[in-house]
């Protein structure tokens, strides 16, 4: 039997749609990637580099190394070293008007040297803090910038932008005017202007499934006008307000991906829709942090059966898999029965016999899916063919790229990047490198738990290839 057959496929995508919960298991050859790691590091910084210092550069940033699956991963984000000659530090020198004397006494009136620094990020957020001291510093070009500011924005929304319109924008991110050094800054903040001719709304297409009607219909039925609105992110905060949250439409976005998997098993549109219904349901027991706790454990769960799994599944390991798939049943809140399907008749079969089956025999699986309170939701209908042809692996590696490549929409936050809180940017900016993100996208959950569900009572159908 394949290692898990489809049951991996499935737990590949609940770490892919499920991230807040998940922690993905680091490469086999993740430390004797990152003792060669620590090699070349060691030679092009001019002294040993250990471990130990690695753990320390990424505590700067709240991290540490097991965030990380893969040494190429922590390369990336930790960048470039600081050579041993020191000749690629010029950037700094230029940047904060330094000469390699200087920074050494900067460094030193600090308590520091530049052999406590290895890679070149690091020392660029040390010596930002140690020159800037927090001192803010107004353009004194400011008012004068910004009524051309103004002027542009005005050209490009096609109509008269105001002042007052720049600090109502600004309030809703509880900031105002007094908070920006210079105009550019603020711009930079304020971000893209919705253009006139409404040419740069595909984001919401891209983000939302919004088309261009559909977005000014949405905000007309919450009594809104795209005319209120200057700034695509200011937009994109209200479109997350309406329709972030409302599970039916990510719903729908995610069983576009999965139709031709629903068509092979002979899941109908009807029955999908009492799925769907079925979830929405229970989007406030998913809200529960005791829910939360338990997904947190059959992650858990999940990991260890992994790791432990042979190419032949024993006895123990399926009584586990069957623990979990009752976990999942009651956290969804479903019930459900198998079958054998020959010739239109039926014969029930228990889960752990099925899971001892080496092939199908001819037949096929009917698994029927009920709510705890015995409403029919649908039935499935699995056969050997489908089992033996791959789309399952093939459907569930797209499904998983494609998470990587377009991650799922994140509630939008704005944070004012200021002298003061410059340090909770950078943060954000090397934060937003690491290998796992955060994501309120329960629906994806939901179906992952959902696809979890079918795998566990596929995988032990599933033949050596």
């Amino acid at each position: 039997m394949k290692k898990l057959g489809t049951f991996l496929l499935s737990f590949s995508l609940l770490i892919a749609l499920f991230p807040q919960i998940t922690m993905a298991a680091q490469d086999t050859n993740f430390e004797q990637d990152l003792i060669n790691y620590l090699e070349q590091v060691s030679n092009e910084r001019g002294f040993e580099v250990t471990k130990e210092d690695i753990a320390l550069s990424l505590s700067y940033y709240e991290d540490s190394l097991e965030n990380y699956n893969t040494v190429e991963e922590l390369s990336q984000f930790l960048g470039e070293i600081i050579k041993a000659d020191y000749s690629n530090v010029d950037s700094i020198y230029e940047q904060y008007e330094l000469t390699e004397e200087s920074l050494v006494q900067l460094l030193k009136e600090n308590g520091e040297q530049l052999s406590d620094y290895i890679f070149l990020d690091d020392l660029d957020t040390a010596v930002y803090f140690y020159t800037e001291d927090g001192t803010f510093e107004r353009d004194p070009n400011f008012e004068q910038n910004l009524i051309d500011y103004l002027a542009d924005v005005s050209d490009q929304r096609g109509y008269n932008v105001t002042r007052d319109n720049v600090v109502n924008s600004l309030a809703i991110y509880e900031s105002n005017l007094e908070d920006f050094e210079s105009v550019e800054q603020l711009s930079d903040f304020l971000g893209e202007v919705i253009q006139a001719d409404y040419s740069n709304l595909d984001y919401f297409v891209e983000n939302y499934g919004l088309s261009q009607q559909e977005l000014f219909n949405l905000l007309e039925s919450n009594d809104e006008n795209i005319n209120d609105y200057i700034y695509i992110d200011d937009l994109d905060n209200t479109v997350w307000k309406y329709v972030g949250n409302d599970l039916s439409v990510m719903f729908e976005y995610l069983t576009e991906d999965l139709l031709p998997l629903f068509q092979e098993i002979d899941l109908t549109d009807e029955e999908l829709k009492r799925f769907e219904n079925h979830l929405i349901s229970l989007e406030d027991h998913f809200s529960n942090p005791e829910t939360l706790e338990l997904l947190e454990q059959l992650n858990y769960e999940l990991i260890a059966l992994e790791s432990d799994m042979n190419s032949q599944p024993t006895v123990e390991q399926m009584e586990m898999s069957l623990s979990i798939l009752e976990k999942i049943f009651s956290i969804l809140q479903l019930k459900a029965s198998y079958s054998l399907v020959n010739d239109a008749i039926e014969t029930p079969i228990s889960l752990m016999d099925l899971m001892k089956m080496e092939v199908l025999e001819g037949t096929d699986l009917k698994v029927a899916f009920y709510s705890s309170e015995g409403q029919f939701l649908g039935d499935l209908i699995i056969t050997e063919e489908f089992i033996n042809s791959g789309l399952v692996t093939d459907l569930g590696e797209q499904i998983v790229d494609s998470a990587v490549e377009q991650p799922p929409v994140v509630q939008p936050k704005k944070q004012i990047n200021t002298t003061q809180t410059l340090a909770e940017e950078y943060h954000t900016v090397k934060g937003g490198k690491l290998p796992k993100t955060a994501s309120d996208y329960i629906p994806n959950a939901l179906f992952g738990l959902f696809i979890v569900m079918l795998g566990i009572f596929m995988y032990g159908k599933v033949r050596t290839s």
